[in-house]
């Protein structure tokens, strides 16, 4: 399927914007966060992924909006921007900043925007792309808010989701819990990434230590920023962020000014998904007691 904006109309509507999303989607708050930012008015429309619930992304009515089965999905008057990246792009290049970006900054947002990204299969080129870390690093959370999903809730998806790995992932989480990451397989692969992520975010810590500018590009807060906002909102959710800052007091100090702009309230810390708060309490908890987790993070923070 193409990315971008494309040329048909998925939905008859008089909103210049809508933004089909999920509470707990990473990709999806990038583009909320981006929304805000910029002081648009949008509709907006929750999808329920496995993860908070239930295979909403693989309903008739969805799969009409997109036929991946994926969130977020931005309409513009109705014609569909698929995939993230491109949707802060679109939504940039329809509200260009009032100050002029010049080509060689714009050359470095384009650069740490698309290594931050989710491209491709979420388990491969991980030191590409710091976003592919993410799902790996997020497999003890999914772990978790799975135990309030039911079986046949993730069964449906075997039927309906077009994108039948994605859901064998997920049905291998809800049976075999956190001694999934017992297998060395899986704990190779969070392992990988993690030390990939932690590459990644050494390159970020660098370009920030040796530049005086507020934000990653200067001192406008542009979609690098924003990209790269969300990852670290998702090692929080997952109790990574502690073990990969260590050492890196720039992106503390970055990702705290970050957390102050109302965008990112609004966008991510005011929304409230009871299976996420839910799973964030119980991962906490097993990261304490359970052998498997307990096993996993002890290696990682050594």
């Amino acid at each position: 399927m193409q990315i971008g904006l494309q040329d048909y109309i998925v939905e008859e509507t008089s909103d210049e914007y809508t933004l089909y999303s999920n509470d707990f989607s990473l990709c999806s708050r990038k583009v909320r966060i981006c929304l805000y930012e910029y002081g648009l008015e949008f509709r907006s429309k929750h999808v329920d992924l496995i993860e908070t619930g239930k295979y909403e992304v693989a309903s008739k009515d969805f799969l009409k909006i997109n036929p991946q089965a994926t969130v977020p999905v931005l309409l513009f008057e109705g014609k569909p921007v698929y995939e993230s990246h491109e949707q802060i792009k679109f939504i940039h290049s329809r509200n260009p900043d009032q100050n002029v970006i010049s080509e060689e900054d714009q050359k470095l947002i384009d650069f740490w925007v698309e290594k931050s990204s989710m491209v491709g299969n979420p388990v491969k080129d991980h030191k590409i792309y710091a976003g592919n870390t993410i799902g790996p690093l997020t497999f003890p959370l999914f772990a978790s808010m799975l135990v309030y999903v039911p079986f046949l809730e993730i069964l449906k998806g075997l039927i309906l989701h077009p994108i039948k790995e994605r859901v064998l992932m997920f049905l291998m989480l809800k049976i075999f819990g956190f001694k999934l990451f017992n297998i060395p397989i899986i704990k190779r692969l969070i392992k990988s990434a993690f030390y990939d992520l932690n590459n990644h975010l050494q390159e970020l810590e660098t370009k920030l230590s040796t530049d005086e500018a507020d934000w990653l590009i200067g001192e406008d807060f542009t979609l690098a920023d924003i990209s790269w906002s969300v990852i670290f909102h998702r090692l929080e959710e997952c109790g990574w962020y502690g073990l990969l800052t260590k050492n890196k007091p720039f992106i503390k100090s970055y990702y705290e000014k970050i957390k102050q702009r109302p965008s990112f309230r609004k966008g991510i810390t005011e929304q409230h998904n009871p299976n996420l708060l839910k799973g964030i309490r119980d991962l906490k908890e097993a990261v304490k007691e359970d052998l498997s987790l307990k096993s996993l993070y002890k290696d990682l923070n050594e």
